[in-house]
């Protein structure tokens, strides 16, 4: 049998941090692929699976002197191709791994994004005004859903 396992697709590491103890606990797997063919590797195998996917929301601006514009614009491309880049794995890993429940975190408000992320296949989504802090009981209900699920498809088999 393969333990339960969380995927972690970020950049910072900063949610893979919030989720370890919580993995560590309920003894699940965790990991952080790099790359979206990884991701959808690990996925594909039988076991219970949650996602965690950061969603780029906001370009986060630093106290001081403004930018320049080609900074300014620079960046919004930067944040638009990391947005593209997430809901076409998002998307990706709802049709071809349908199973895997799916958490898109963002930084911001944005209802649009979110909205997105909802239509794209996630199973939740956790932006503000919604505290980050609850990611790790949000990805134990769903992965405790998913392992419910798992044992009650082998028994009616």
């Amino acid at each position: 049998m393969q333990y339960p396992q969380i995927l972690v697709y970020e950049a910072d590491e900063f949610l893979a941090a919030m989720l370890r103890e919580t993995a560590k606990i309920n003894r699940w797997a965790l990991r952080e692929p790099g790359k979206a063919p990884s991701c959808l590797r690990l996925l594909r195998r039988l076991c219970p699976s949650v996602l965690v996917l950061k969603i780029a929301t906001s370009a986060k601006r630093e106290a001081g002197l403004p930018l320049k514009p080609e900074e300014e614009q620079r960046r919004a491309a930067d944040r638009e191709k990391e947005q593209v880049h997430s809901l076409e794995l998002l998307a990706r890993v709802h049709e071809q791994c349908p199973d895997t429940a799916i958490v898109a975190v963002g930084d911001a408000e944005d209802l649009g994004l979110a909205g997105l992320a909802w239509h794209f296949g996630a199973s939740y989504v956790l932006v503000p005004p919604q505290p980050r802090q609850l990611l790790p009981e949000i990805v134990t209900g769903l992965m405790q859903e998913a392992i419910a699920k798992g044992k009650f498809d082998s028994v009616g088999k």
